[in-house]
């Protein structure tokens, strides 16, 4: 009995460091697959969308007539907008973007369950606009290597930022090694 009661401590002790956080990612993973899908099907309500114009400085650029379909995360405000799809025209790059509810929904849930399981207290007025707990750290790995962040801003204090998530997966579909002086002679 007391093996099986401290098998059990331990793991939800496990779980309360690890377990958790690897269950939202799962699910959040999951979730993303799910409105991709339904993106690729033209399943969404073009009333949703909201436009974000980013201007772009670009030597040789040609202008699209039509949307493109895209796919990326964007944070605006502490929401997550999920790419539908993208255009240039001109000078400004136009992405159309979708609300992604259930990404937020997980990931309130996920900073909700840390705080209640850490008993952390937190000062509202002390945060400048950070979603996650400045002690929260990804227990996994603190690199991801198949996605990157780009921060914008206008430079002054009165405009929001802009954060923007691009996935990159076909980097290292051909790993290349670096180039080598070749051989003087070879000799068969």
């Amino acid at each position: 009995m007391k093996k099986i009661a401290s098998a059990l401590l331990i793991f939800l002790l496990l779980f309360n460091w690890f377990g958790y956080n690897l269950v939202v990612n799962y699910l959040q993973h999951k979730s993303d697959i799910h409105l991709e899908a339904l993106l690729d099907d033209n399943q969404y309500d073009d009333s949703r969308l909201i436009e974000l114009k980013i201007p772009i400085n670009l030597a040789y650029h040609s202008s699209w007539v039509s949307y493109e379909r895209y796919d990326g995360e964007v944070e605006m405000n502490g929401k997550l907008y999920q790419y539908v799809k993208r255009k240039v025209c001109n000078d400004t790059l136009y992405l159309m973007c979708i609300p992604n509810t259930k990404k937020m929904n997980l990931e309130t849930a996920r900073t909700d369950f840390y705080k209640n399981t850490n008993d952390v207290t937190q000062n509202n007025s002390n945060r400048s606009g950070n979603s996650k707990p400045s002690s929260f750290k990804n227990v996994l790995s603190e690199y991801d290597s198949y996605s990157f962040i780009l921060n914008l801003n206008a430079g002054d204090k009165s405009s929001d930022d802009i954060q923007i998530t691009y996935q990159v997966n076909s980097l290292f579909a051909s790993p290349h090694l670096s180039p080598e002086q070749p051989p003087d002679i070879i000799i068969a």
